[in-house]
């Protein structure tokens, strides 16, 4: 909040004593009424700037995009997880919840609809099944 009117605090004081005393001649509040017309057009609802189109094109535009993240997302997560696995591997010691977690993050098939971004997932995807595959088979040896 800014203050322009900077007034001297001691000039203040003194007008609350007038106020108190009930001395007649002190500043009085008025409120200013306004014609008519004036508050008709200030209540004048606001214009509506598109129809039920309009509304449904930026429901299904900010769905695109929230599919987009989530996709984005588990790519991203699965990824993690590949690269979890690669390390645990090259150390030698493999978590035991990792296979679970890897076969988690597969059951969530969310398309995103970009072609190109679906692309990416299907290839992850594929690299995430063997992977899972090679860590199942090696549990049953």
């Amino acid at each position: 909040m800014r203050i322009i009117d900077q007034r001297n605090v001691q000039s203040l004081s003194g007008a609350r004593n007038l106020r108190g005393g009930g001395a007649v001649g002190g500043a009085r509040f008025t409120l200013d009424q306004g014609s008519p017309t004036a508050k008709a057009e200030g209540a004048a609802p606001a214009a509506i700037l598109g129809g039920l189109e309009a509304l449904i094109a930026i429901q299904s535009e900010d769905t695109t995009k929230e599919r987009r993240r989530r996709g984005v997302r588990r790519g991203q997560g699965l990824l993690d997880l590949l690269d979890e696995l690669k390390i645990a591997l090259l150390a030698g010691n493999l978590p035991a919840d990792l296979q679970m977690r890897l076969s988690m993050a597969m059951r969530d098939e969310s398309f995103s609809g970009d072609p190109r971004l679906d692309s990416i997932l299907e290839g992850i995807d594929l690299r995430a099944a063997v992977e899972l595959a090679k860590l199942r088979k090696a549990a049953r040896t």
